[in-house]
């Protein structure tokens, strides 16, 4: 999994955006990713904990164990909301990097450039 990782890259561009875009720099303190973690491993272990909880709950529910069926889903709820606070971290250091920026007006009608080869609309 670790080739399509990309949160480290994704933090090093926001760190590099907090310096050209920003009306006055932003203080790392003020962003809610911790821009010292190793955030590909960071997402790895989480993703790991998550999946291991479902494979629990997935020989627990063989075994018809419902305390072991009872635990695994706590353990899929916990993981879940970390990984839901991990991505919520990149939303609002997003949002912050939005608000603390002058932009010039999106166009109604506006296209990413072709050359970009982003394919999502």
């Amino acid at each position: 999994m670790s080739n399509d990782i990309f949160f480290n890259d994704l933090k090093n561009t926001f760190l590099s955006l907090s310096e050209v875009i920003a009306k006055s720099p932003i203080d790392q303190g003020d962003l809610l990713i911790d821009y010292t973690d190793d955030l590909d491993a960071l997402f790895e272990r989480n993703f790991q904990c998550f999946k291991d909880a479902k494979d629990l709950l997935n020989k627990a529910k063989v075994n018809n164990d419902k305390v072991a069926i009872q635990a695994s889903l706590v353990y899929i709820r916990v993981y879940a909301m970390g990984l839901s606070s991990f991505f919520e971290t990149f939303k609002d250091d997003a949002d912050s990097f939005l608000k603390e920026s002058i932009w010039p007006d999106i166009p109604e009608d506006y296209q990413v450039p072709e050359h970009y080869n982003f394919q999502h609309k």
